[in-house]
């Protein structure tokens, strides 16, 4: 058992440590010699511009180790040696020499005559073309913009009278290009424990999955469908099925923000081992926040509630999570995640609320 958990940790440090120092290697080597000229409050800032979005540039400066974030606003000059590629609004794409900048528009080209303005509030995403020609990983960031994909691996091992053994697995794909917002995401978990008696007891082997679509339909208002499904073979739910419809209103929303509540109906199909089929309508009431802070670190809050119409009191689904994702080394994090599950089960012994866990894993994106 020890020298099989040894094996698993070496493999997960392989999926997510190696990739993540390639990924240094190539950003390493897209700075180059020439350097990019930022001039704000009459002072030129010499650097190498890593990063452009919709508020500003980021400039790895020449005179030490860091990066700064200089808005718009506050620039008076800016132009570059190398080429860059810009993404704008939902499918505009640029490629050349930074300029200028005048009143909101930023000049792009390979020379003055033949430059491309574009509104700055436009810009999705702009990077140095060496680094997009050299380094896969900003390659798939860029070309496939609207698109945001998680890998989460978590593994645990206790020796001691009882032996312990936990893998967890996850994965989210979502895509974003308005009208439509599409979002899958899958959940597994499993763990055995092992007493010194050699007994081996099954205490986790749960899947959580969904599929969430929606569509705009008028300024902040969307409607959704979001199929569900899930099982948790120690709490004896052998599957459980929860679609749901509906409209929502999105407060806010940019890349690093989201702020929405989504309500409706739904329809809830439980199976449990040992006590049969249960099936109810019920209602949905849902809520998604995203924050994300200028360092990289990103909270997200998830909120499910599905009451059953004729008896909420014995019939309801209720699920909550709370994300914390702490970057390490580019494209690797840390997450902890919170999570609160309680709903009807009609085994006595196990209960309805599924006791509060923290989980810390490795997290790719």
């Amino acid at each position: 058992m020890q020298s099989f958990s040894k094996k698993i940790l070496v493999v997960l440090f392989a999926i997510l440590l190696v990739p993540a120092a390639t990924v240094r290697g190539e950003a390493d080597v897209a700075g180059g010699d020439a350097t990019d000229t930022v001039a704000v409050q009459g002072q030129r800032l010499k650097g190498w511009i890593r990063l452009l979005d919709s508020e500003g540039v980021t400039l790895d400066t020449a005179y030490g180790k860091g990066e700064i974030k200089i808005d718009y606003q506050d620039i008076e000059q800016i132009s570059s040696q190398r080429p860059f590629r810009i993404y704008y609004g939902e499918d505009g794409v640029v490629q050349g020499r930074i300029l200028g900048i005048e009143k909101g528009l930023l000049s792009i080209g390979m020379i003055r005559e033949s430059a491309v303005s574009i509104r700055t509030a436009a810009i999705v995403t702009g990077l140095a073309l060496q680094e997009y020609e050299t380094s896969w990983l900003s390659r798939m960031r860029t070309d496939f913009r609207h698109w945001n994909a998680n890998l989460a691996l978590g593994w645990r091992y206790e020796r001691t009278a009882v032996d312990k053994n936990k893998l967890e697995f996850g994965f989210r794909l979502a895509r974003r290009k308005s009208p439509t917002r599409l979002v899958f995401d899958f959940r597994y978990a499993y763990e055995i424990q092992k007493s010194s008696g050699g007994v081996e007891v099954t205490t986790k082997d749960e899947l959580t999955t969904y599929l969430l679509g929606e569509y705009d339909v008028r300024d902040q208002w969307f409607l959704f469908a979001r199929p569900a499904a899930e099982k948790d073979l120690p709490r004896l739910i052998e599957q459980r099925l929860y679609p749901a419809v509906g409209i929502g209103y999105r407060f806010y929303e940019d890349k690093n923000y989201l702020l929405q509540l989504p309500f409706g109906f739904g329809y809830v199909d439980e199976e449990f081992k040992d006590f049969g089929e249960n099936t109810y309508t019920a209602g949905y009431l849902g809520f998604e926040g995203l924050y994300t802070f200028k360092s990289g670190v990103t909270i997200s809050c998830n909120l499910l509630l599905m009451p059953g119409l004729n008896d909420p009191g014995e019939e309801r689904l209720f699920r909550f999570d709370f994300d914390f994702k702490l970057p390490i080394v580019d494209p690797v994090a840390l997450l902890f995640r919170f999570t609160n599950v309680n709903d009807n089960n009609p085994d006595p012994e196990i209960g309805d609320n599924k006791f509060r866990k923290i989980i810390v894993k490795f997290i790719r994106s």
